[in-house]
């Protein structure tokens, strides 16, 4: 069965859970998003939205998943205060990333605000930039009152999320960093592909972006961001994307979410799950579900920690975002979950 012309995969021959959702014990503990990286320490690095704990409150925070997945710890690793403003009108974490020991921050929405191109109810998800930090230090450079414009503007790559390729990037394929980012935060349409050297991450001007592709299905790259094109369309089933490399198998698996109401946490959500041999595809279908943890639930930000993959990279668990709407907030949904799977080769 096709999925939008999106044909089934022949090397990952199906998906399947391999237990219930784990919501994470401590309740008081909220927050959402969540782009996750296995770090040099050996840690788990995100970053929450709208952290309802601590300090911070709204914009974003640095937190720590230390442990296995079933009973990990969250603790706060910078309050980020200077960060705020809720939801679309504040900064909000898309990716994460260590290279050579080095953390670097994705976010969105620093200009807060912005029209979402698909939906006029969705959240925009746009201009955004990068920052870094050593995590032993915890200072996040440059300071935000320090940007004067946003890395990437406007909705094309608003969004960026880092391709992981294991601890410390140690899997990574050639001397690139390389992110895929939405159009909207929710509901966009749109996917497109960037990548820089190692050494440049936080610097526009070493950004390029697929422009083109040959007979044969290679990328041209083009450091004009206008000049992107979209390496995946699926009209309003894009929300902010994951994707990571599975060494095991060779394949890039990447992840998105369907709300089926625009900005809308109460009426449930559908999970996709693609594969490619390539960062820019081409993608066959591994998974979609409707009503993904049923229509009171709305989970959302699908992540998939390479931590805690198996060797052989066939199971471990899915990270998500549960409702941030007041019947979730009741019942403590607002926070981290985890759930175990399996992909059948």
């Amino acid at each position: 069965m096709n999925f939008h012309g999106i044909a089934p995969s022949k090397v990952i021959k199906g998906f399947r859970w391999l237990g219930a959702r784990i919501g994470y014990p401590e309740k008081e503990i909220k927050g959402d998003t969540y782009p996750m990286t296995w770090a040099e320490d050996d840690e788990i690095y995100t970053s929450a939205g709208d952290p309802l704990w601590g300090e911070s409150l709204s914009g974003l925070d640095v937190e720590k998943f230390s442990g296995g997945p079933e009973d990990h710890k969250i603790t706060k690793v910078s309050q980020m205060n200077d960060y705020l403003g809720w939801g679309g009108a504040g900064p909000k974490p898309s990716g994460m990333i260590c290279v050579d020991g080095m953390l670097y921050l994705a976010f969105q929405n620093f200009l807060c605000g912005g029209r979402p191109p698909h939906s006029v109810k969705s959240q925009p998800g746009s201009d955004a930039h990068i920052v870094f930090a050593n995590p032993r230090f915890k200072l996040w450079y440059p300071s935000i009152k320090a940007i004067d414009k946003p890395m990437f503007p406007g909705s094309r790559f608003g969004g960026p999320a880092f391709i992981n390729f294991g601890k410390n990037n140690e899997n990574a394929r050639d001397e690139f960093v390389y992110a895929v980012s939405s159009d909207q935060w929710d509901n966009g349409s749109n996917v497109r592909l960037g990548r820089v050297p190692q050494r440049h991450i936080t610097e526009a001007n070493y950004w390029e972006y697929v422009c083109a592709f040959d007979k044969d299905g290679n990328p041209a790259w083009n450091a004009c961001l206008d000049h992107a094109i979209p390496i995946l369309s699926i009209h309003r089933y894009i929300g902010l994307p994951e994707m990571v490399y599975l060494a095991g198998i060779k394949r890039y698996l990447f992840l998105s979410w369907h709300l089926r109401g625009d900005f809308d946490p109460d009426q449930g959500t559908d999970l996709l799950i693609l594969e490619s041999p390539e960062p820019w595809g081409p993608f066959s279908l591994v998974h979609f579900e409707e009503l993904w943890e049923g229509k009171d639930f709305t989970p959302y930000c699908p992540r998939v920690p390479l931590k805690w993959m198996s060797p052989d990279h066939r199971s471990g668990y899915i990270q998500f975002s549960g409702s941030w709407g007041p019947s979730g907030q009741e019942k403590g949904y607002y926070r981290s979950n985890v759930r175990k799977f399996e992909l059948l080769t």
